[in-house]
């Protein structure tokens, strides 16, 4: 089975489903026709789209871009050697596709693995992805699980981390723009922004291009290290010892297979990095609240990908698959549609930290007024004296409140720079008035019965009179604002938080 001649890939198009060599998905990429790739796991989406995009850059970088099939095999054909495009080499000193070669000659002591064992996370829910739930994977499945967890996976056991992360427990982050959700667009533009900026990766890290790109053609016992300075700015990592041999197989190493303690900075097109700290975004489920997110995205902490570079209008998309205490891990997407970024992206910037201060004032008007809701003594409502036994109710209340607001966070925000100062005000004014209404409303329905009334008329009076002090733009507008298009619109940006 090779790669660049076998039909190996179950591509979905817009005449139905087909067969596929890479060249030929390169080819259909370019030709826009490429709808999903049918047997690509959810985790593993991010993993090969860094994939495509990389080796297309790679392939790419000393001649055009390939404008057929036959271009594209002959362009990925002159990288290496025949083998490294098989799935299967027999001979062990030779390498196959993401599996180095094994200087040793043998596979005795190495250990065998299952797909869905060795690239899914483990759960503890008994409704989520199951273990073994491939009773005959096949080699596509194999190799989107190769692709995965020699690049992105970090929650398979027993395997070594891309230098790419953060720490050994982190994750890879994915933050970009692109002008087209469709994967032919975006994963062509995404190649041509990796030939812009290839120069600037490279003198910033100071890579010195002395080891091919495709890490998984060099011979690797396990315990020798590569220095990172010899990569290429675009290397595919391949940190861990995986062969086919009668079945597949895996081997600890005694060492990472590219030193350097860089706290992930690689270069990565795709990630951010604290400037403060030196060190790239370890993403969690918070990095996709509005928070967080207006942070990475529009504050002075992090320094933006180079994939942040060129696209003007089009989306913005995050991406990660993390995990948290206890096992539990997350397949994490956030999109949103954005414009106007060389005309006013500074006056967004500025907007975006304006209504997250706004927010934080809302929260403020929420919790004074839990505080006399669920407080001890009906005539002294402050947080500090809610029993301990409705703390948990008024954070979820709290919580709850910041996931409304995050909905419409982005709702109108690229358009800023086309808004007086007034209507911007407005606007988020009463999202966030109505956001405190729809949210007061439940919590009154958790009012404890002692003193019932009194703690509820306290409460209702807070809320009303602050919001009235620091909200005076909202009195201008009927808070039941949004319309039907509206709120189509805005399902575009919600956060997608699906455990895989």
């Amino acid at each position: 089975m090779n790669l660049l001649d076998d039909p190996v890939f179950t591509v979905e198009t817009s005449t139905g489903h087909e067969m596929c060599s890479l060249p030929r998905i390169y080819a259909l990429l370019c030709d826009d026709v490429v709808e999903s790739f049918a047997k690509l796991q959810a985790h593993q989406k991010q993993a090969w789209h860094c994939f495509l995009a990389q080796l297309g850059a790679i392939v790419t970088e000393n001649r055009d871009l390939p404008e057929t099939e036959t271009g594209w095999r002959e362009a990925l054909a002159a990288l290496t050697v025949p083998e490294a495009w098989n799935l299967y080499t027999e001979d062990l000193s030779k390498p196959a596709f993401m599996q180095p070669p094994v200087p040793e000659g043998t596979l005795d002591g190495w250990k065998e693995i299952h797909p869905t064992e060795y690239d899914v996370p483990v759960l503890s829910k008994s409704h989520a992805l199951k273990m073994r739930r491939l009773h005959m994977p096949t080699d596509e499945h194999w190799l989107y699980l190769l692709v995965n967890v020699q690049t992105t996976g970090f929650y398979s056991p027993g395997g070594r981390r891309t230098v790419r992360m953060n720490g050994s427990y982190g994750s890879r982050p994915f933050f970009g723009l692109t002008p087209s959700l469709r994967l032919g667009p975006w994963i062509m533009h995404d190649i041509k922004v990796l030939h812009t900026h290839l120069d600037g990766i490279e003198e910033k890290y100071g890579f010195k291009r002395e080891i091919p790109p495709l890490l998984w053609t060099r011979s690797w016992s396990g315990n020798g290290s590569l220095d990172l300075a010899r990569l290429h700015p675009l290397f595919i990592d391949c940190p861990r010892r995986i062969r086919k041999g009668e079945v597949w197989m895996k081997k600890s190493t005694g060492a990472e297979r590219i030193t350097g303690d860089v706290k992930g900075q690689t270069g990565d097109p795709w990630a951010p990095v604290n400037i403060s700290e030196n060190k790239v975004l370890n993403p969690s489920r918070r990095d996709f609240e509005y928070r967080r997110l207006c942070d990475i995205i529009f504050g002075d902490t992090y320094e933006r990908p180079i994939s942040f570079a060129e696209a003007t209008k089009g989306y913005i998309v995050c991406r990660a698959v993390t995990g948290e205490q206890g096992g539990r891990v997350n397949d994490l997407q956030r999109i949103i549609p954005f414009s106007n970024r060389r005309r006013g992206w500074d006056n967004i910037e500025k907007e975006s930290k304006r209504r997250v201060k706004k927010a934080e004032t809302a929260e403020s008007i929420f919790s004074h007024a839990l505080g006399w809701l669920f407080c001890e003594d009906a005539d002294e409502g402050t947080s500090s004296g809610i029993p301990k036994a409705m703390r948990p109710a008024r954070n979820r209340q709290i919580n709850a409140l910041h996931s409304r607001i995050d909905q419409r966070f982005f709702d109108r925000l690229f358009e800023a720079p086309d808004m007086s100062d007034e209507e911007r005000q407005t606007f988020w004014e009463t999202i966030l008035v109505d956001a405190l209404h729809t949210q007061m409303n439940e919590a009154m329905a958790l009012c404890p019965n002692k003193q019932h009334w009194k703690r509820k008329a306290h409460a209702q009076s807070v809320f009303t009179r602050r919001i009235k002090k620091e909200f005076t733009y909202a009195q201008q507008l009927d808070t039941s604002y949004g319309t039907e298009s509206n709120a189509n619109d805005r399902e575009t940006d919600k956060p997608h938080h699906a455990a895989v």
